[in-house]
């Protein structure tokens, strides 16, 4: 068996913040996923080499008032980080309701919290092009 892939992607989550926003504290927002460990290897089942599966997710630290969420999941050196080529753009989610602190493996629009908008290339376009 070969080496997992490493993490190539980069991952944000963002929060909205509606009406005046405050400086109050460092913000202390954060994202994981229970399937690997925050810049460790991705599984194979969550790659293009293997089901290509939407990992778990999750998160916690939203600033108080956050009215939504926002994931965007890029890959800055695609198709191969010894040679990139572009920014592939994997997956797109806004206006994720405040109160949802998680998506689930293999989560797909179906599976989407009530109100959470998808971007256009939504799973289906995961892989990057090669």
């Amino acid at each position: 068996m070969g080496s997992a892939p490493v993490l190539d992607e980069q991952w944000f989550l963002g929060s909205l913040l509606i009406g005046e926003l405050r400086q109050e504290a460092p913000m202390t927002l954060s994202l994981n996923s229970p399937a690997f460990p925050p810049n460790g290897d991705i599984p194979k089942e969550y790659t293009c080499d293997g089901k290509d599966l939407a990992p778990p997710l999750e998160w916690r630290g939203a600033p108080a008032g956050t009215k939504s969420f926002a994931l965007i999941v890029d890959d800055p050196d695609a198709p191969d980080p010894k040679a990139p080529k572009t920014t592939w753009v994997h997956w797109v989610l806004y206006d994720i309701p405040a109160s949802v602190t998680a998506l689930p493996k293999t989560a797909t629009a179906k599976d989407l919290p009530a109100g959470t908008r998808e971007g256009v290339n939504g799973r289906a376009a995961a892989c990057c092009p090669r």
